[in-house]
């Protein structure tokens, strides 16, 4: 039971609203944001059994006590009685929740009427992007170990316009936002499923150790886009993955790449899970999709025009789209109705987010020195969950679970009986409980089909402030896909979307 502060007029009110100096730069400088704002907090107190007390609670309070309530309403089902054989996950890049949420009415977002300091102290506004949808003249801002620690700045959250602590790492892009017409599929598909605005990232950090805590619930250690040792025989990291769990339970994997493969960052074995990604398409038609699927956006291609992975300087138009292809092949496919599907991001990417991350439970934590902590938590990233089971409008379309990457791979070894990789995967939150598995709505809502937008590269333009191509290019150019015997296809039309023709021609129209 929560304590009611004695006076709601004095030194014990501790909402965000309740300062009142706070209070009226907000209402002064961004109004509609203070009524938002204002509204939210009152309606997570009601949903939370705490009404009339937005004001003087702390708001991670308020949306704790409602992520409780929630839950509690529907327990999850005995593993043998979940009705999703088949879970896919569609991992973008480098957008953090504030950056692309913040204006969500039912979410705990924010953007307009937020200030961070430069080096010198100077207070720089966050802004509205649009109509730049790539950012060219933009630094790609920092998104690594340090830099993230330096944004986190110990809580006080106030890093993102400096990016690292010799304000090198990024500039005003950092603070830069996008609002609902701004994004052609995302927000639609959140109002028809089940958004997260507590999904945080597993690692402060790039990425590639990202990437890995989704797959096997850790990265070895790993600070940074490190590659596998070239001269050992295995030619691969060797820790255990929800992949390798599944295989020996003889469940069935899958792991589709338009261009740059992921998994040979696990050697051969790896590469025994890829499928190319115009398979995916056929697969979802067909009803062949694996029980656990990993699907990945294209990284290459942004200087013809067909990158679509969201990470700076991509078009984020092209992302929208490429979402939106996965998305309508999935639940236009028989394995909808026994389907989830999950659309997340990598990592926050630098760019600005008010809620502190999370300590959480592993075998890496350190409390004492926060350089080799891995038990904080990067900062959150847009989510969503996809499926019949995550559909209710009675429920709200906003969920206040705390999760982390691992929280999917929790749903998915509860589901199988898979056990647990690591200490962080053991506690991790289970995202199923987000679900509601008494009360599914098997109607394919009518969503948004955007066509991929053609415009300028930044390289064509000359302006790009990316210092250097994203990480993975190098296992091409280290020799590691060679040396594994690879051939790398290159990205087209034909082997990107699900209806290459109109892409062509709405580029050619374009063009």
């Amino acid at each position: 039971m929560i304590p009611r502060p004695p006076d709601h007029s004095s030194k014990f009110l501790r909402g965000e609203l309740a300062d009142p100096e706070a209070r009226e730069r907000l209402a002064a400088e961004a109004p509609d944001e203070y009524l938002r704002r204002r509204e939210f907090l009152a309606r997570t107190a009601a949903l939370a059994g705490l009404a009339g007390m937005a004001s003087a609670l702390p708001t991670e309070t308020l949306i704790a006590e409602a992520a409780k309530v929630a839950v509690k309403r529907n327990p999850l089902p005995k593993p043998r009685d979940i009705p999703i054989d088949t879970f896919v996950v569609l991992m973008m890049e480098n957008r953090s929740f504030d950056h692309y949420f913040g204006w969500h009415p039912d979410a705990d977002g924010r953007n307009r009427g937020l200030r961070y300091p430069d080096l010198e102290g100077k207070m720089h506004r966050t802004h509205h992007l649009t109509p730049d949808f790539m950012g060219c003249d933009f630094r790609d801002p920092d998104h690594g170990w340090k830099g993230g620690r330096h944004q986190f700045s110990r809580g006080k959250m106030d890093g993102f316009f400096q990016g690292n602590k010799d304000g090198t790492g990024s500039d005003e892009f950092a603070l830069g936002y996008y609002l609902k017409d701004d994004l052609g599929f995302l927000p639609h598909v959140a109002d028809a499923y089940t958004l997260y605005d507590r999904f945080f990232c597993s690692v402060m950090g790039p990425t590639f150790p990202n990437r890995h805590y989704q797959i096997a619930a850790q990265g070895g250690g790993h600070k940074g886009n490190a590659l596998p040792i070239l001269d050992e025989p295995e030619l691969g990291f060797r820790w255990e993955t929800i992949f390798d769990r599944a295989l020996a339970r003889g469940l069935t994997v899958g792991y589709y790449v338009v261009d740059l493969p992921v998994p040979a960052l696990y050697g051969l074995r790896g590469l025994n899970w890829v499928r190319p990604m115009i398979q995916f398409h056929l697969d979802a038609a067909l009803g062949n999709l694996p029980n656990i699927c990993f699907v990945d956006p294209p990284f290459l291609g942004a200087w013809d025009g067909i990158s679509a992975d969201d990470h700076p300087h991509a078009d984020i138009r092209r992302g929208q789209a490429y979402m939106s292809d996965i998305v309508h092949s999935f639940i236009s496919g028989p394995q909808y109705e026994r389907g989830a599907l999950f659309i997340n991001y990598d990592e926050w990417g630098g760019f600005f987010d008010h809620v502190r991350p999370r300590r959480v439970p592993d075998d890496r934590a350190n409390r004492r020195n926060l350089d080799e902590d891995w038990g904080l938590t990067g900062f959150r990233i847009p989510a969503v969950a996809i499926s019949p089971y995550a559909r209710n409008p009675k429920r709200g379309r906003v969920s206040h679970m705390t999760l982390t990457h691992e929280s999917i791979l929790k749903f998915i070894s509860y589901r199988f009986g898979l056990g647990h990789l690591t200490k962080r995967h053991r506690y991790a939150s289970n995202i199923g409980r987000s679900f509601d598995f008494e009360r599914p709505d098997f109607d394919r809502p009518d969503l948004p089909d955007p066509v991929a937008i053609a415009s300028r590269p930044c390289s064509l333009g000359g302006t790009s402030q990316r210092p250097k191509p994203h990480d993975f290019v190098k296992l091409e150019t280290s020799g590691l896909l060679d040396r594994l015997g690879y051939k790398l296809e290159r990205p087209s039309f034909h082997t990107l979307f699900r209806e290459p023709d109109k892409v062509r021609k709405a580029f050619g129209d374009a063009g």
